[in-house]
């Protein structure tokens, strides 16, 4: 099956490409689409790399970067989408170096890993791809899985390819598990049981920034004195259910504000029609927010979670929708009340976790999201009960951030400048 699936990623590489070359070029990084061929700067050999595949998985890895960072360690980060990238530089600044995941194809791959010279590879939450597996443990490069996590669903799909999943799995070092079930999943596509460990999910180690206090001070200042709830990680078709809702908490709240922020800036086109045909006004931020106005949209990246902290209450998208849910413990780990759909399977730990501390509310529509924000937002006392559980429930689950590196420990050695594992050319 490995040969077939090597024919197959030879001949889509160039669909894949052009595909992937337009989300750069969308980004303003024109020249980088040769990154996904390989064709990258040659790297000093004893960097650790670090993959996590998009914005969530970057948010998700922020607190073991700095600490790595913190010991010296030289990081490169990959991505594979470009607003990761963007949400790594964001971050790290000059900290990391970030380069693009090649495509998965023996070339690519191949090419990339003999110019970056990792000593160890960390592959944020669950990508598998068979040749960057497998030419990783053929030129002798510990590769880790790292917050590791795998849905029934994911497992489902990966089980149609069994035996080439496995082949991939089994040049896995350690799978550093979020939860015991996540490891039971991976074991049953092949990862040897005792490579799995369990070290819980990093995402509850999020620490708020520097300065985010501040910020969300001068977004109240510019809201004024008015009830304000936000919807991040906004879907295709949760918008209008959004909008609806907001129609109707408006008829007991008058004031109250919507601050809606989509997941993907490419459907900003969309989302602004869907507004201008309600019978709310809007706008953009950065303009102006007057009395009338009713919906604030957020029209670019990196500044969900100043608005968060801003907020009195919180709904998370992708779960009105079968997406499986977004990052619910942001809004959480800011004290908010968090509301979702019910379709969280992607974040059903945390939200049994938040659920039964109280600190998460489940709405299945309009009528029902409106209903439990008019209680939130006409109530300071509710709403600083579920934002104080929602709180506790994301103390109560932090150490995966230390429990990780202890994992990691045998393979980071002293630190910075560890003499790297003997790397055996192919």
């Amino acid at each position: 099956m490995f040969s077939i699936y090597r024919l197959l990623t030879l001949l889509l590489t160039p669909l894949a490409l052009l595909w992937l070359q337009r989300g750069t070029t969308r980004a303003g990084e024109q020249g980088r689409w040769r990154e996904r061929l390989g064709r990258v700067p040659e790297g000093g050999a004893g960097r650790i790399w670090l993959h996590a595949a998009s914005v969530g998985e970057i948010n998700a890895a922020t607190g073991l970067i700095r600490a790595l960072l913190a010991r010296g360690e030289a990081i490169l980060v990959s991505t594979m989408t470009a607003t990761g990238a963007a949400r790594c530089r964001e971050l790290f600044g000059g900290q990391v170096e970030h380069r693009y995941l090649p495509l998965d194809s023996p070339l690519a791959v191949r090419a990339w890993l003999k110019q970056i010279k990792p000593r160890i590879g960390l592959i944020v939450e669950t990508e598998i791809w068979p040749e960057l597996y497998a030419r990783c443990k053929s030129r002798n490069i510990p590769l880790l899985l790292i917050n590791a996590r795998i849905s029934p669903a994911a497992q489902h799909r990966y089980q149609r390819f069994r035996p080439l999943v496995a082949d991939a799995l089994a040049a896995v070092t350690q799978a550093v598990c979020q939860t015991s079930a996540d490891a039971e999943r991976l074991v049953r596509l092949g990862l040897p049981e005792a490579r799995a460990r369990i070290s819980g999910n990093l995402k509850f180690d999020f620490q708020p920034p520097p300065g985010l206090d501040e910020q969300a001070r001068a977004l109240r200042r510019a809201w004024g004195p008015r009830p304000v709830w936000i919807a991040g990680s906004t879907r295709s078709g949760e918008e209008s259910v959004l909008i609806e809702a907001h129609c109707r908490l408006r008829h007991s709240q008058p004031h109250a504000l919507l601050v809606l922020a989509p997941r993907h800036l490419q459907r900003l086109e969309a989302v602004s029609r869907l507004l201008s045909a309600s019978e709310l006004t809007w706008t953009r931020i950065g303009e102006p927010v007057q009395p009338a106005t009713a919906v604030v949209l957020i029209d670019r990246l990196g500044v969900l979670l100043e608005h968060y902290a801003a907020a009195d209450a919180a709904f998370v998208g992708g779960s009105l929708v079968p997406i499986g849910g977004h990052n619910l413990i942001e809004p959480a780990a800011l004290g908010k009340p968090v509301l979702a759909g019910p379709h969280l399977e992607q974040q059903a730990d945390t939200a049994r976790i938040l659920a039964g501390g109280d600190g998460l509310l489940v709405v299945r529509d309009a009528e029902e999201l409106a209903g439990a924000l008019s209680d939130l937002l006409g109530d300071q006392s509710l709403r600083q009960r579920r934002g104080a559980a929602a709180l506790a429930a994301v103390e109560s689950g932090r150490g995966s951030l230390q429990r990780t590196l202890t994992a990691l420990e045998p393979w980071l050695g002293a630190g910075a400048g560890t003499t790297p594992a003997r790397v055996v050319p192919d």
